[in-house]
Order: C-alpha cells, then sequence, then structure tokens
C-alpha cells in the first residue's frame, strides 16, 4: 500500500511539469501561415463621422485668438473639442462650419482656416484628434491608450499595452473600426502569420478596439493548473507523509 502513495506523490509532481498544454505553435507571431492578406501601404488617417478634434488658432487679433482658444472643455487644460457631425462637418464658434470627415488632420486644417481666413484673413489653424486612442480588450488585459504615432504597428499596440500572449486566442483576432460615413466593421484575423505585416490589419488607427477571445487551452497553462497544482499539493503532500509515517 505504501507504494501506492509513493506513485500519488510522483503522479502530482509530473502533473506540475506538464501542465502547459498550450504549444508555441498557438502563441508565436510572424509564422509562415499562408493567410494571403492582401498588402496595403500605409495610408494617413482620415478623419471619420463620431471623431473629434481640438482646434487652436493664432492671429494679430489678439483678442479672437484669447476669446477661441479659452473656449475650454470641461477639463480646463485641454481645449474644446468638436464633434464631427453625420453631415461630415464641425461647427466652430464664431466662424460657422466646416466639412471635414474624410479629410487627413492636415487636410482638415486647411479646409478650416480657410473658411476662418474669410472672417480673419491672417487666422492659422492648428488641429489634432482628441479621440487618439486605441483600446485592447482581452481577459488579462483591458484599457485605452494614446497612438502616438501615424504608423503605429499592432506589434507596438501589444508592448504598449504589456499584453502577453499566454491565455489569448491569436487565430482569432478582431479590429473593430470605422469607416469613412462612421459605422463600425469587424475585421477578424490570424495575429500568428507573417502575413498580417503590411496588411489591413498592420496599422493601428484611432479608436480602434483590439479583441482577443480567451484560448481554448487557457484553463490548463501553468498559469492555471500550475496554480492548481500547488494549491492542492501542499495539504495532499501533508496528508500522504503522515499516513505513511504513521504507518497506515
Amino acid at each position: 500500500m505504501k507504494y501506492i502513495y509513493y506513485y500519488l506523490l510522483i503522479g502530482i509532481a509530473s502533473l506540475g511539469l506538464f501542465s502547459s498544454c498550450i504549444s508555441s505553435q498557438e502563441i508565436n507571431y510572424m509564422q509562415v501561415i499562408n493567410k494571403q492578406y492582401p498588402l496595403q501601404e500605409f495610408k494617413e488617417y482620415k478623419l471619420v463621422v463620431g471623431d473629434m478634434i481640438t482646434c487652436a488658432i493664432s492671429s494679430s487679433d489678439l483678442e479672437l485668438v484669447s476669446t477661441f482658444n479659452t473656449v475650454l472643455s470641461s477639463n480646463q487644460n485641454a481645449l474644446k473639442t468638436y464633434t464631427i457631425y453625420e453631415d461630415s462637418t464641425v461647427v466652430l464658434p464664431f466662424f460657422g462650419t466646416a466639412k471635414v470627415a474624410g479629410l487627413t488632420v492636415q487636410e482638415a486644417e486647411e479646409v478650416i482656416q480657410e473658411v476662418m481666413q474669410e472672417s480673419v484673413k491672417d487666422v492659422q489653424v492648428k488641429v489634432s484628434i482628441a479621440n487618439n486612442f486605441f483600446y485592447i480588450y482581452a481577459n488579462d488585459k483591458r484599457g485605452s491608450y494614446r497612438v502616438y504615432k501615424d504608423n503605429l504597428t499592432i506589434y507596438q499596440a501589444l508592448a504598449i499595452s504589456q499584453q502577453t500572449t499566454g491565455t489569448m486566442d491569436l487565430t482569432r483576432v478582431s479590429i473593430v473600426r470605422k469607416n469613412a460615413d462612421g459605422n463600425t466593421a469587424i475585421k477578424t484575423f490570424d495575429l500568428r502569420s507573417q502575413d498580417v505585416i503590411q496588411s489591413e490589419f498592420y496599422y493601428i488607427q484611432p479608436n480602434d478596439v483590439i479583441y482577443f477571445p480567451t484560448n481554448k487551452n487557457a484553463f490548463f497553462s501553468i498559469d492555471s493548473m500550475g496554480a492548481f497544482v500547488s494549491m492542492v499539493s501542499g495539504p495532499l503532500t501533508f496528508f500522504l507523509y503522515s499516513i505513511l509515517y504513521n504507518g497506515w
């Protein structure tokens, strides 16, 4: 009977060693997996319906500049944000409307500047995207992060968010993204494939939501099963040693 207890102890130790059921093929990036995602060069982001922008001006008319630039939002350290409405326009105090949906930020600056120069000839405009964030939604990491440069890649986005691959199903990653008219599109792809590089999934856009489903084998990974084995092996080992010590 004593040998049975020894075998039980060996079995518990073996379970801890072999608890991971997630293979490297499931979690490694840039594998040769022929998904044939079409190549797509980086394109500068174009504003869409629902985006929010900030607009600051400079001019020799200091009173106008002071009045316009101090129309602040509830956050007293930030300029007021302007929402792009369904008709593709933003409403600018003192100047009227400007159609900016479908334009890059630089193009939007030029259009807004033209509108404003109808009233103030020497006005100069600086436009920024206010909702310039991407969002991570996964089992072990959720949050919002700034798109700090135009050509931010999905791999850089993962690094910024400190997202790990251990519990994620990389074969079914989704990006929820707005199209030009403000409607939402869901794009699903295999992030393991090296063909993701230079595809439509490679560059992150403002307001992207990146969703990682949980790997079906995540429960059996070292993180979960190993913790389970650690939790039960201590009391069980103590119990078995007690049996052996007392000669049961």
